[in-house]
């Protein structure tokens, strides 16, 4: 059976790890025709010690987030269907579920974790969460010179 997908999700943070899962994704995007959505979540659970929801920093770090240009790459590599998305909110279950759901995806692209076991124990990785509940297909981009 041959799985075309349709929608493809990537979430880029301006990380290697999210780099690396967007130039994977606008192959697969071009493989399958497909529409390229580059999603950038601002984790606003981190925000919640700073001054009460001082508009400032979300805008500064939605500026930010407007900054990391996937999308002119993508478009220069040849994808025309590409879209940006911008959320507030935990990554996690806006990844997982939330965006997905809204935007009607069918491949989810993430960066594999930075994060150390004693760190995942802690807060847990975000990869992770999403392999749990997601409702649709899942692929999880690794740096093949870190899995050596």
């Amino acid at each position: 059976m041959s799985q075309q997908y349709e929608r493809i999700m990537v979430a880029v943070d301006g990380s290697y790890e999210s780099e690396l899962a967007f130039i994977k994704g606008v192959h697969v995007a071009k493989r399958n025709n497909a529409q390229l959505l580059l999603v950038h979540v601002i984790d606003t659970r981190a925000l919640q010690s700073v001054a009460t929801f001082d508009s400032y920093i979300y805008e500064k770090l939605e500026d930010e987030a407007k900054a990391v240009d996937f999308e002119r790459q993508a478009r220069e590599a040849g994808l025309t269907k590409i879209r940006k998305v911008i959320e507030f909110g935990n990554p996690k279950s806006l990844l997982a579920v939330d965006i997905p759901d809204k935007e009607n995806v069918d491949l989810i692209m993430v960066g594999a974790t930075g994060l150390n076991t004693f760190e995942r124990l802690l807060i847990g990785s975000s990869s992770e969460y999403i392999l749990r509940h997601a409702k649709v297909d899942l692929l999880i981009v690794r740096d093949s010179e870190k899995t050596l």
